[in-house]
């Protein structure tokens, strides 16, 4: 093993990956081979999420059909170039993956994937419940989350922020800001195109220059840019800022706790998620049933929503649910009027522009 790690250091990553892949299969007897059987293979990122998936989703599954599930944990960003990798060479051993927003998008992901058909032909309950967009052609949004401004209402006098145009407006409502600086920076950019003055469905394609110029008025005010939601999580608690971009998610983990915040639905952006089936799936027709049994089954999307402190994406999981989880829903539809609505196909585009152009820009 140490002579392989020095081996490794001498490599670049993809080139890593495929061996491993390739030495991985070598050692374990092929799922391919194997046929079907009565087993499907997810990656997941692990955690209490894959925790609670498994209990919440997974068990009462293989006790109703009799498939045993596998779940394969690693990082996130590791996932796709491992696919791709095992893809290559023909020996996929993975059935499954929880996607990010935006991946079903990006043709170089999407081409490693089952197509679902128009309207979600195979998992036809994904589009007929749907709240919302759930169904993708690459794949479908088992929750929902969202990702909107916050402010805790008991350090401003007077009204609280209601939009991203007070978010900017610090005369009106002073108090240290917080901005999120990681993977996903368009979702800054959308919010200062919005308080710029840009209407909601003239966003994309994004005006860039505007954006960033725009930005660099909020800039000296900013006292946090965070990069994980315990670092926004333990700001909010301390009071050292007033109002921020966050995930609902942890919204919740702070109301819980007693924080007086409050949620901001106008220009928020929807987390979402999706679960893909590969296209060389050793067990395609289990991942499709399992797909087809979770939308069958809106008891246990609304109990797996509640675990994970999200939202489910069908109208008959949502009816399940009391009215004031309801009305915290980023589908309710009072809230949802709010949601801005992503171009996923251009972001994937120009991924890599805004990527880098955002990088310059926070380290100046």
């Amino acid at each position: 093993m140490y002579s392989l790690s020095r081996f490794i250091a001498g490599y670049g990553a993809g080139v890593i990956v495929g061996i491993l892949v390739g030495v991985l299969c070598l050692a374990a007897p092929s799922r391919v081979e194997a046929g079907e059987g009565g087993q499907l293979v997810m990656a997941a990122t692990g955690g209490d999420y894959e925790r609670k998936l498994k209990e919440i989703v997974f068990e009462p599954f293989s006790r109703e059909t009799g498939i045993e599930v596998v779940l394969v944990g690693g990082a996130a960003g590791e996932f796709w170039a491992k696919a791709k990798a095992m893809s290559e060479i023909g020996r996929l051993e993975w059935d499954m993956l929880e996607a990010g927003s935006g991946d079903v998008y990006v043709p170089e992901r999407n081409s490693l994937l089952l197509d679902l058909g128009e309207d979600c032909a195979l998992v036809p309950r994904a589009k007929s419940d749907g709240a919302g967009e759930v169904c993708h052609r690459f794949g479908v949004v088992p929750t929902y989350g969202a990702t909107l401004l916050t402010a805790n209402r008991d350090m401003f006098e007077g009204d609280t922020p209601r939009n991203w145009s007070d978010f900017f407006n610090i005369e009106a409502f002073p108090g240290p800001r917080s901005l999120p600086s990681f993977g996903t920076p368009w979702r800054v950019l959308i919010g200062a195109l919005l308080a710029d003055g840009v209407e909601p469905g003239d966003l994309f394609p994004l005006d860039l220059d505007r954006a960033f110029k725009k930005l660099e008025e909020i800039r000296p005010h900013i006292s946090l840019w965070w990069r994980t939601g315990d670092q926004i999580q333990r700001a909010l608690r301390d009071r050292e800022i007033a109002m921020t971009l966050v995930w609902n998610t942890r919204i919740d983990f702070l109301l819980n706790e007693g924080l007086p915040l409050q949620r901001i639905w106008e220009g928020s952006t929807l987390n979402e998620a999706h679960w893909v089936v590969f296209k060389g799936a050793p067990n395609r027709k289990n991942a499709l049933r399992f797909l087809n049994w979770y939308f069958d089954h809106p008891e246990v999307q609304a109990a797996f929503a509640r675990a994970v402190a999200t939202s489910p994406t069908t109208k008959s999981a949502l009816a399940l649910l009391p009215a004031s989880e309801q009305e915290n829903s980023p589908v309710f539809p009072d809230n949802l009027k709010g949601v801005v609505k992503v171009d996923y196909e251009w972001l994937a585009q120009h991924h890599g522009e805004i990527v880098e152009r955002w990088n310059r820009w926070i380290a100046q």
